[in-house]
């Protein structure tokens, strides 16, 4: 978290020139990540996809998109799966690397044996995405999403 709000700093605190160019509007990045929720007596695992559809870009020095998140993740005892709504701002350090800020307010579903009820789910998370070529890359986000953990790490494409 340390090294994001590191990377954010000095995107904030160089001259323009410094940041390249924000996403072209109408930019889609989509990622595939693996997640992690680790509690008092259970450990949590899961999966989600994010969409980002970029709407508006030269906002400041960046871009700002809307998209969804669609995750899952699984206790011992039971699984659960969140739907939502998404509004991303980023910023292009480089031609390579993107710092993103996301939050994220939507619904939940929770099975066990004995209930299975719908929740309001949330989530605020800090992150970066590195591409190594100029649309294939990874990206690691850290922040809380509400029943689905702190850390997500995967893969991203950039259509």
């Amino acid at each position: 978290m340390l090294v994001m709000v590191a990377l954010m700093t000095l995107g904030v605190s160089q001259k323009a020139q410094a940041i390249e160019d924000p996403n072209p509007v109408g930019t889609l990045v989509l990622g595939a990540r693996f997640n992690m929720e680790p509690g008092p007596g259970y450990f949590g695992v899961g999966a989600n996809i994010v969409g980002d559809y970029t709407l508006f870009n030269h906002w400041w020095m960046g871009h700002f998109t809307l998209g969804g998140y669609i995750g899952s993740n699984f206790h011992t005892h039971m699984p659960q799966f969140t739907f939502m709504p998404r509004a991303t701002y980023g910023l292009n350090i480089t031609e390579d690397l993107e710092v993103h800020a996301a939050v994220m307010m939507g619904l939940g579903v929770r099975f066990n044996t004995a209930l299975n009820h719908v929740f309001f789910s949330h989530g605020e998370l800090t992150g970066v995405r590195y591409y190594f070529t100029p649309n294939i890359g990874a990206e690691a986000e850290l922040g809380y999403v509400y029943c689905m953990g702190y850390f997500h790490i995967g893969v991203t494409v950039r259509l």
